[in-house]
Parts: C-alpha cells; structure tokens; sequence
C-alpha cells in the first residue's frame, strides 16, 4: 500500500503512534471558542436570515462581505495597499483552487515547474491533470533562479506553471528571499508564465514575536519579511493562494485566491462554481465574524505562534541533542509547520527508516514523496519532514527518542 495514502486513513484510530507525519494542527490549536461563538452569532443574525445571505448559493466570486474583510485584514498584516475586494477569490482550500487553476490554465503535456523539494499532494494534483512535471534545486533562499535556470528551464523547457511554497515550504521550512521573489515576477513578465504561490504558513511567522518580559504577552519586532506574492497582484501573472486550514481548522475547506481582476472574473466564471455557486456562503459567515472583529489575528500573535515557536524550539533541540551534526543536518525554520532533516550518510533509504520507525510508535514523512523524478527522490532518499503541530512538547521530545531509537536498530539491521 502506498505509505502516503495509509498514513490518512490509519492515523484517527491509532493513538499510541506519535504521527509527526501528519501536517495538521492538533486539538488544542483549534479554536472552538471562536468558531462556537461565530457560528451562534450566525444563526442569531436576524438580518442576514431575512435576506438569506449565508443560506442560499454564494456569489461566484464567494461572500462579499468576506472578500472585503479579507482586504483589510492583508492591508494590515502584510501592508498591502493596492488589494481590493476584486481582487479576492473565496475558494474551497488550496488543493481545490489548485485543481481548478490547472483545468483552467494548463493542458495535458503542459509542463509546470516544481522545487524540489515540493509538496506532495500539489504534485498528486499535477499528475491527475497529466502534466510534465519539472523540478529545480532550491536552497535556504528558495529556489535557485541562475542563468541555468533561464537557459535549461525557460527558454527550453517553458513551463506554462511555476508553482512555489515560498514561505516555511512544505517539506523543508525554507523562505524565498526578497530579491528571488522580485525575479520571479520579472522573469514570468518576460517568459509569460503564471506563477502559483502557495502561502498557506505565510502568517505563521514566528520571528515577528518577542517576550517584552513579563513571560505572556508578546510585541511586533520590526523584522524585514519578505512580502507576499498577493503583493504582485497588479502584474496579471501571480496567484497567490491561501487557507484558513492553518489558522483555524482544517474542516472549514475554506480559502482566498489574490489575483488580478481579470483572473478573479476568469475563476468566477469557471463552470463548476458557476453552477455550484461560490464558496460556501454558510462556512465564510462564520469566518467572517472571525476576522472582522479582530480574532483572527489575535489568535495567531497570541496563540498559534508563540505555542509553534515553542515546539519548534523543542524539536530542533531535541532533535541536534539526540542526533547531532554527526549524522544530520537540519535548519531551524522561523515560522509554519515542518523541520527537514537530512541524514549526512547517503546511504540511509528514510523508507526503510519509516517502517523500523513506526513500530517504534513514530512516524514521518519520508522525502522521496516530495519529489517527481527518478533523480530526485533518489536526491531525497536520505531526507525526511516532521510536523510540529501536530503534538505537543512533551510528545515532540518522546518522538525524537522513538525516532533515534529506530535509527539505532535501522543501523544495526540495514547497514550493517
């Protein structure tokens, strides 16, 4: 059975494995209050009742009040001022705006270039569309755009597509630096590419927090963040993704798409919303009063990341102490989901690892799955991706023990 596919359908009903493969929030970073208040408003709402504005089909392009909200709310988090509600796409999560976005723009043998490493199910995606899927090599700056890049990549291979997680990736928690970001838009000026940004962990930031001292609260550090892709709306050639999924739950399947005008009429016109109707108008309610009376951010500063920072703290820590630069090699993301460690010996197969691993109580991501190619998984094969938010200090620090332990038994059976 395929290890990806397994690992969704088993993990509800095993509780004793610490599942540092799920990239999920566990239960206690969901916030229930805030979602039981909003939904009671919303069934309180007398007006909107009378008018049936959260009870009938959504608008194409997904509730306006929402997409208005969803501005201001970009305004001041990542200070962008030249979004408008036209340019705000409501969607169903990023994996089905992604889907669309590939029916919509791309054909079978269409090529669309990938980093490697890259997220996996994006990558299911491009195969179910029959795609030519390309990957270029990426560093602690994002992918690598070189003369190499122009010449072996544009100019010959001419992706249609260039699809990035430029903040905390998924798998490795690289940030695509600022000058690299600048390119990019450049070239697909140039090339004319659509560029897919993929900023689900943009908010998740976790550098922008500091103690001011009395150990609870946490103030804004003037840290220079790359902006977001949404950022570069106006050049008709990005679409910068976002979802709710990391911020509040999951189960919401609700986003937002910034684009331009032309490619927010361009996905509200596409068939299936058009006869289904937009995003659902009952699910963006309950948001909406999430955001609009400033909960939203509230919970991120105050919950979300300064309880992630913890866990990630605890994981690289942990994580060095019981491994050590002797056999790893890991950096320590600032922000999101994920940790990437990479065996220094290339002969370590992170599958073999994985099923020593899970009868140890213990489970990863192994990095062939973030790859395409024959080569590149064969590049990843001594990688592997653990999620932070799934469990909590105590079961992160347990998680590494399970994890070395199975190391030391993988060593004694496989390698020697």
């Amino acid at each position: 059975m395929d290890l990806d596919l397994e690992d969704r359908t088993i993990k509800r009903s095993d509780t004793t494995t610490i599942k540092l493969a799920v990239g999920e929030p566990d239960a206690t970073m969901i916030p229930y209050d805030l979602l039981s208040k909003a939904t009671h408003e919303l069934f309180n709402d007398k007006i909107s009742t009378q008018q049936s504005t959260h009870w009938v089909y959504a608008e194409d392009e997904g509730n306006p009040d929402l997409r208005h909200h969803i501005v201001n709310f970009l305004h001041h988090t990542c200070r962008i001022a030249t979004l408008s509600y036209e340019n705000i796409f409501i969607t169903n999560g990023v994996s089905a705006i992604l889907d669309q976005l590939c029916t919509m723009f791309l054909r079978a043998g269409d090529t669309v270039l990938v980093e490697c490493p890259s997220y996996l199910y994006a990558l299911s995606i491009f195969r179910d569309h029959h795609l030519h899927i390309i990957s270029y090599e990426t560093d602690d700056d994002g992918m690598i755009i070189d003369s190499k890049f122009i010449t072996d990549v544009l100019e010959r291979a001419k992706p249609k597509m260039i699809y990035v997680v430029p903040t905390f990736q998924n798998p490795s928690g690289f940030t695509m630096s600022h000058h690299r970001r600048e390119l990019l838009v450049q070239l697909s000026l140039k090339y004319h590419f659509l560029i897919v940004a993929d900023e689900v962990y943009h908010f998740l930031d976790y550098s922008k927090k500091e103690p001011n001292g009395n150990g609870h609260h946490y103030n804004e550090k003037l840290v220079e963040h790359p902006k977001s892709f949404a950022a570069y709306h106006a050049a008709g050639t990005v679409i910068a993704l976002q979802s709710f999924s990391k911020l509040l739950t999951p189960s919401l399947r609700l986003g937002f798409a910034c684009a331009s005008h032309e490619h927010v009429n361009a996905m509200a016109r596409y068939g299936l919303i058009h006869s289904g109707g937009g995003a659902s108008a009952f699910t963006s309610g309950i948001v909406d009063r999430i955001l609009v009376q400033g909960s939203l951010k509230r919970f991120i500063d105050e919950k979300l990341c300064v309880e992630y920072s913890k866990r990630m703290n605890v994981m690289y820590d942990e994580l060095m102490r019981t491994f050590g630069e002797q056999y790893i090699t890991c950096r320590r993301p600032t922000g999101g989901y994920f940790l990437w460690v990479k065996f220094n010996d290339t002969a370590i197969d992170c599958d073999q690892l994985l099923v020593i691993a899970q009868k140890h109580g213990v489970s990863f991501k192994p990095g062939r799955l973030f790859a395409h190619d024959p080569e590149s998984k064969a590049r990843l094969a001594n990688c592997l991706r653990l999620c932070i938010a799934i469990a909590d200090c105590d079961q992160l620090r347990e998680g590494c023990l399970r994890l070395k332990q199975a190391f030391e038994e993988y060593k004694n059976v496989v390698l020697y």
